[in-house]
C-alpha cells in the first residue's frame, strides 16, 4: 500500500471513526483488474470494525462510473459496499467491508444450495432496473470479447490462426445474444465477485462495468463459472430456479440453449483475458484456469451441431496449450 493512500485513508477512517483509531493493512485478492484493495481492521475506544480501501487508477479504470454505479445499485437493493469517502480524480475509495467469504469459499465449505437462493434473488432485481447510466451492451463489443481468444489465446499464446469456420461459429453465438430480452447485466456475476456477508445477505463487487445486455449473461457467469464447476444437473436445477422467479418475458423453450450459447461466448472471452494477464501483464495468478475452462468449452460446443466448429477446434488446440503452459494432460 503506498504512502499516498494510506494517508489519505487514515485521514478518512480518522474522521469516521475518530482519534485514537488503531488499526492494521492486510491486502486483498484482486481480480482481473488493475485496482487494489486493502482491507483495515481497527479499534477504538472500545468499538472495533473494518474498511475496504481502493485504490483505482483514474487513467486505466472508469471511476465516475463506479461511482454511479454504487449509487444506484444501492438504490435498488443490490448488496453493493457502501461508499464511505472518494477521492475520483486520483482514485482513491473508502467503503464499508462486506466481509471474506466468497461464495467460492462456500461452494466447496457448504455446497452452492447454501448462497445460489440467495444470488438468484439478487439477480432479479438487479435485472429490473432500468436507468440510462448502464449502457448497452453492443454486438461490435461481443465481437470485440472474442476476438480477445483470438489474438491473444491463439496468436500471442498459441501463435497460430483461427480456422475460417471458427468465424461463422462466433457469430452464431453473437446472434444467441442479440435474440434474448435485455436487462441490466454485471457481467462478472461468479464465485469470485460474490460473498456471504457477516449478516448473511449477498454482497455484490466489481459491478463497475455492468451494461444492458442479454437475459442469461449473469445466469451464466453464475453457473457456467470459470471457477468452479456445477454437475450439470444442478445447471439444469438452478436455471429452473431461475426461471420460477424471474420478472423477464423469456422464450422458456429455447433459454437453455441461450444459456449455453451466451455462457461459451463468455468462457472463450475469459480464456482470451487469462492469457492476457500472462503475457501482457505478467500476472500468473489465472492461468490454472485456461485448460480445465477449455475443455468445458469444448464439451459443451459438443452438444450442438451448430457449434461443431468450435467442438473440434478446441480438440485441436488443448494439446497445444497444454504444451505451452506446461499442464497436466
Amino acid at each position: 500500500m503506498d504512502d499516498a493512500l494510506r494517508q489519505w485513508t487514515e485521514e478518512q477512517l480518522g474522521r469516521i471513526a475518530g482519534a485514537g483509531m488503531a488499526g492494521r493493512w492486510q491486502s486483498l485478492r484482486v481480480e482481473a483488474s488493475h485496482r487494489r484493495f486493502f482491507r483495515m481492521t481497527w479499534h477504538a475506544g472500545g468499538r472495533e470494525g473494518s474498511f475496504v480501501a481502493m485504490s483505482s487508477p483514474p487513467d486505466r479504470e472508469n471511476n465516475g462510473q463506479f461511482l454511479a454505479l454504487a449509487e444506484l445499485f444501492a438504490r435498488h437493493r443490490i448488496g453493493v459496499p457502501k461508499l464511505l469517502a472518494a477521492d475520483e480524480a486520483r482514485g482513491r475509495f473508502l467503503m464499508s467491508d462486506l466481509g471474506d467469504v466468497h461464495f467460492e469459499d462456500v461452494y466447496r465449505q457448504r455446497g452452492p444450495e447454501a448462497v445460489l437462493p440467495g444470488a438468484l434473488e439478487t439477480l432479479h432485481r438487479l435485472q429490473q432496473i432500468r436507468d440510462p447510466r448502464v449502457p448497452p451492451y453492443t454486438r461490435a463489443r461481443f465481437e470485440m470479447e472474442l476476438d480477445i481468444y483470438v489474438t491473444w489465446c491463439l496468436g500471442h499464446l498459441l501463435d497460430t490462426e483461427p480456422p475460417a469456420a471458427l468465424g461463422e461459429t462466433f457469430a452464431r453465438l453473437v446472434e444467441a445474444t442479440e435474440a434474448q430480452p435485455t436487462c441490466c447485466v454485471h457481467r462478472d456475476y461468479h464465485c469470485r465477485n460474490l460473498l456471504l456477508t457477516p449478516e448473511g445477505t449477498v454482497g455484490v463487487v466489481d459491478f463497475q462495468d455492468a451494461l444492458m445486455g442479454p437475459a442469461t449473461y449473469d445466469l451464466a457467469s453464475l453457473l457456467r463459472d470459470c471457477y468452479y464447476r456445477f454437475p450439470e444437473s444442478d445447471v439444469a436445477r438452478w436455471r429452473e430456479a431461475y426461471l420460477a422467479g424471474t420478472p423477464l418475458d423469456v422464450e422458456r423453450a429455447r433459454f437453455a440453449r441461450d444459456l449455453d450459447f451466451t455462457g461459451l461466448q463468455r468462457q472463450l472471452k475469459a480464456v482470451g483475458i487469462f492469457a492476457r494477464l500472462f503475457l501482457r501483464d505478467r500476472r500468473e495468478t489465472h492461468l490454472p484456469h485456461i485448460v480445465p475452462v477449455l475443455g468445458r468449452i469444448g464439451e459443451l460446443a459438443a452438444r450442438y451441431p451448430q457449434l461443431a466448429a468450435l467442438a473440434e477446434h478446441v480438440a485441436a488446440v488443448l494439446p497445444l496449450v497444454r504444451a505451452r503452459l506446461g499442464a497436466a494432460p
